[in-house]
């Protein structure tokens, strides 16, 4: 694992689109897997600016990293986001873009779906964020190291993030996340972790810190190869090393 270390939030969200931009500038046919939320708002930004100024994704695949269940159109749907942040603001589209569906009546039947889809597109990169109980994607505590994609949900504190993340009440908010195992993060060729701010301090801490465990999602990540891990100054300070 490799870990860089930057200054703040932006440096953060500029490294993140060096690496993005490496993987798609060196794959003829990249296929991306993207996260959704507050952390990569700065690496959107980044990267609808890098190609509207000339950096080529018509031969790009999309996919993401989780949904929602809920209306497709709801405002804190991953679908949403990826329209409001990429898609609509582009001026050339990917080649093809897998979303899933979080309104399906058959939960299972668009899991298998999904998994089929990976099975036949290897992906060049996989972007991650840190939640503040150590979660990655809707890998909650507790969920076993070898987990494939399943319909988690939510504890406490990460209906909260949404609820903070998107302004809806307790009532509005998701409770149930489609989301890729770790199976499926860690078979992509480079994992790309981005962590900002003091309040996802302790996570990081027991992250890089702390004992490999369950009971800390994201330290399934820490003795593979494949992960880069990119933290600001705020996220690091509690480190002691």
């Amino acid at each position: 694992m490799q870990t860089i270390f930057v200054k703040d939030y932006d440096e953060m969200s500029k490294k993140a689109f060096e690496v993005l931009k490496e993987v798609i500038e060196e794959n003829k046919e990249p296929v991306l897997s993207l996260n959704t939320g507050g952390t990569p708002r700065g690496l959107f930004k980044y990267l609808v600016e890098g190609i509207n100024n000339g950096l080529d994704i018509s031969n790009a695949t999309i996919f993401n990293l989780d949904e929602y269940v809920g209306p497709k159109n709801a405002v804190y749907t991953v679908r949403t986001y990826m329209y409001e942040n990429l898609f609509n603001l582009i001026q050339n589209q990917p080649k093809q873009a897998y979303l899933i569906d979080g309104e399906t009546a058959n939960p299972d039947q668009e899991i298998e779906r999904y998994k089929e889809l990976l099975s036949q597109n290897k992906r060049d990169i996989q972007i991650l964020g840190l939640g503040t109980n150590g979660h990655i994607g809707a890998n909650e505590p507790g969920t076993p190291f070898d987990s494939t994609m399943f319909l988690a949900e939510h504890e406490e504190s990460t209906v909260q993030s949404t609820m903070k993340e998107y302004g809806i009440t307790r009532e509005e908010a998701p409770t149930e996340m489609f989301t890729l195992g770790f199976s499926e993060i860690l078979d992509a060729e480079k994992v790309l972790l981005l962590v900002s701010g003091a309040h996802k301090a302790e996570a990081v801490k027991a992250f890089l810190e702390g004992e490999i465990t369950p009971d800390c999602p994201v330290t399934a990540l820490r003795n593979h190869d494949n992960v880069i891990v990119i933290i600001d100054e705020a996220a690091a300070s509690l480190l002691e090393k």
